[in-house]
């Protein structure tokens, strides 16, 4: 088994790896589409209507949703420069498919990390949350294994 380097000496878009990577990156940039675009598009960032977080009091005449959703709305617009670039990469450049795939494992580390740092309790929550620790850990498990597939270098024909 031949392994493929993680830096490829010129980006080009001969991918010669495992083709399995290859097709999982198309589902996973369909996953991060649609997460990015509710997260910056929708009214409540997808807090509430998918990820289930509870609507806040307005306290004083001062909504807290207002400023919950624009930070939601906010890392949603970041999440769309990510899957841009992921996109060109898919386009224009897939011999660096692996560096795609581990900048998918960092952001999976970094959420899991997050959740930890700032572990929000059950009362947070209307109903199972599926961005949650399980999922995440999920979305870890499978970017890390495309990581290392897309590293191995398919036989040539």
């Amino acid at each position: 088994m031949k392994f493929l380097p993680i830096f490829p000496d010129e980006a080009n878009n001969n991918y010669r790896g495992l083709v399995l990577a290859l097709w999982f990156f198309y589902l996973y940039l369909a996953l991060i589409a649609f997460r990015s675009f509710t997260h910056m598009f929708a009214q409540d960032a997808g807090l509430n209507s998918i990820a289930s977080i509870i609507i806040f009091p307005v306290i004083n005449n001062l909504d807290p949703n207002s400023v919950i959703y624009a930070m939601g709305s906010l890392w949603g617009g970041s999440q769309i420069v990510v899957f841009i670039f992921l996109v060109i990469i898919l386009l224009k450049y897939k011999s660096l498919l692996s560096i795609a795939w581990l900048i998918l494992v960092s952001e999976n580390m970094l959420r899991i990390i997050t959740m930890m740092i700032h572990n929000l309790e059950p009362e947070y929550f209307t109903s199972t949350a599926p961005g949650g620790f399980v999922g995440t850990s999920i979305m870890l498990f499978v970017t890390l294994t495309m990581f290392f597939i897309s590293l191995i270098e398919r036989k040539q024909r």
